[in-house]
């Protein structure tokens, strides 16, 4: 085995006592877990099992921390109230769905997880045969260079246990591991976990209901029903435990099968029963004789913690900041090569934006009497990159907040790296396109051949882009699922609306006047405006085979035609790049909330 045997003084002996936890749904409040009580033991490999909606997976969301408020009753670690700080350097949640970045190979997701959790010290060919060693013991290693969408549900949730492995956890909590697998699949996983328990690690998984095969691989079973707990102890003790309840399980029933059935009321009402025949957890009788015994407590146990904290398992975060946005930087970047497909149709739209729009308008520049429709070009550059800037992070950024949900609970990296990883990787791609649109048009349409006045126009498309991504982001981050996908194309098409009555603010309301000052489509129109047709720009032509009004000649002119005869440059660019850091700041501090164990708590 490539891990190492826990010594038993560093063991975790996880106790809670009268757990109860409730939500409020609607106008009623639901309790979730009413007082229940229980010990999970270093070196056993313990199931929590259950019928749906019995508490499951809020007792192991509560276990690991990730709910952590609204809560009444204590959660112990050897005797000691737990420490949230040293409790989540040696524990790791698994959470039900296998996130893992599908476009990496088994290989390159291990490596990538051991930037953050081996030591810096340990070297690429030493990390690589480290992890080889780990992916043998998965039985991984002919799948190490494949492909994780490439290989079986199996194998992923083999993968998820072998990331987490990387940093020796000495607790590994597991909602429903064996979700979508076939029995020899989910044998193969319980297996794995069976030999981790043994290494003195304490292993504890949600089920639904395991087989018979599978019952005989756990050392401990804790059985629920609506929030309470029926059984704690010994697999092999169930059927003794149910003769109390004047009930005798069939010999062709697998034990686990029977309790549930009687925890669904097929033989009678006998909840209550076996809550108060077992202490709703409390009571320890049923545990293997080896293990039944109370865990003496601590000589010293102000220093419990401490002794968890400086053994030679735990590694608290060392990796400098700047490291760890190197690291992700990097995934992020070799993310978007691996998806050939959407970059391919990111660079072929943004060329087909800048073509598109620069042909509508190919008369503007050549005809002094089209001459006003510059305003529409502006207007239709703006809101093409402002689409094409805002889709991509209205459909990525729900599937990257599943993958940061692990890492970041789990102590990969800190969320201010990650995210400003993602931000600047994004940026990167969608500045040179939306920069390679506005050159495209600008070159279609027949603007003045002038250097600065093309990196000025370049410029404004750069930053519609940016801010444009800032507000996607906060709109996917802030909204659940799809919802993104419908709300932010119904508020950008509202600014496009304000954006055209924007012209004359005189004779509007207070209301009116605040919507237009908020509308980033606004601002990028003034910006383009005053490039299309200000500073100085030469006279349009008038051929002498049309009718053109003099006046209608000189961008001056339509400018103050178009009420836009006050419209700064500087001005409408630096209130974009504001409105960007804003919605950037904003995004952050929702993913801030949204990870944290006040927001999980209220579901």
């Amino acid at each position: 085995m490539a891990f190492s045997r826990i010594p038993s003084d560093l063991g975790v002996h996880l106790k809670f006592a009268d757990l109860t936890y409730r939500v409020k749904e609607r106008k009623k409040i639901k309790t979730i877990l009413n007082g229940v009580s229980g010990e999970f033991r270093a070196g056993e490999l313990s199931v929590i099992v259950g019928a749906s909606g019995c508490g499951k997976t809020t007792l192991l969301n509560l276990l690991a921390g990730y709910r952590i408020t609204t809560t009444e009753g204590s959660v112990m670690i050897n005797g000691t109230d737990r420490n949230m700080n040293a409790f989540s350097q040696l524990c790791r949640y698994i959470l039900q769905d296998d996130c893992i970045i599908p476009c990496f190979t088994v290989l390159e997701t291990m490596m990538f997880a051991s930037n953050f959790k081996l030591e810096a010290s340990c070297g690429r060919e030493r990390r690589k045969q480290l992890i080889l060693e780990i992916l043998d013991s998965f039985n991984l290693r002919q799948q190490s260079n494949t492909r994780i969408d490439k290989i079986s549900g199996g194998e992923r949730k083999r993968v998820s246990i072998a990331l987490e492995m990387l940093g020796h956890p000495l607790v590994l909590l597991l909602d429903e591991p064996l979700t979508g697998l076939d029995e020899f699949s989910a044998s193969q996983c319980v297996r794995l976990l069976k030999n981790l328990a043994e290494s003195g690690r304490t292993i504890i998984c949600s089920l639904h209901c395991p087989s018979a095969r599978l019952c005989e691989m756990f050392n401990m079973v804790y059985v629920m029903s609506r929030g309470e707990c029926v059984y704690q102890g010994a697999v092999d003790k169930i059927v003794t435990y149910m003769e109390k309840f004047n009930l005798e399980c069939p010999i062709t029933h697998n034990p686990m099968d029977f309790v549930m059935d009687v925890t669904a009321g097929a033989y009678g009402e006998l909840q209550q029963e076996m809550v108060q025949q077992i202490e709703n957890g409390k009571c320890l009788q049923w545990f293997l004789p080896s293990l039944s015994r109370e865990q003496e407590s601590c000589e010293n146990p102000m220093d419990e913690c401490e002794k968890l904290e400086s053994a030679q398992f735990i590694s608290p975060r060392s990796v400098p900041w700047w490291l760890e946005y190197y690291w992700l930087y990097g995934r992020f970047m070799q993310q978007m090569c691996r998806e050939k497909i959407d970059i391919k149709l990111r660079i072929i739209a943004h060329i087909l934006c800048g073509l598109a729009v620069g042909f509508l308008f190919f008369e503007v520049t050549r005809n002094a009497k089209y001459a006003i429709f510059n305003y529409y070009l502006g207007a239709g550059l703006n809101v093409a990159i402002a689409v094409l800037a805002m889709g991509p992070m209205l459909a990525t950024v729900p599937r990257d907040i599943r993958h940061l949900r692990r890492e970041y609970f789990n102590q990969w990296y800190r969320l201010s790296s990650y995210f400003m990883a993602m931000m600047t990787s994004e940026l990167l791609v969608l500045i040179p396109l939306s920069i390679v649109s506005a050159v495209i048009l600008y070159f279609v349409t027949g603007q003045p051949m002038q250097l600065w006045r093309l990196l000025l126009f370049a410029l404004v498309t750069a930053v519609v882009s940016l801010v444009a991504s800032s507000f996607g982001l906060l709109l996917a981050s802030s909204l659940k699922g799809m919802h993104a996908l419908f709300v932010g194309p119904l508020i950008l098409s509202i600014m496009i609306m304000i954006m055209n009555i924007s012209a004359h603010t005189g004779d509007m309301s207070t209301a009116h006047k605040i919507l237009i000052h908020i509308s980033f489509m606004r601002y990028a129109v003034d910006a383009s405006l005053s490039l299309l047709l200000g500073f100085n720009r030469p006279n349009f032509p008038c051929p002498s085979d049309s009718f053109c009004f003099l006046p209608m000649n000189k961008g001056k002119y339509i400018l103050k035609l178009l009420g836009c005869s006050n419209i700064s440059y500087s001005q409408s660019i630096a209130v974009l790049s504001g409105m960007a850091i804003i919605f950037s700041l904003l995004a952050f501090f929702v993913w801030k909330y949204r990870l944290s164990a006040k927001h999980v708590s209220k579901k």
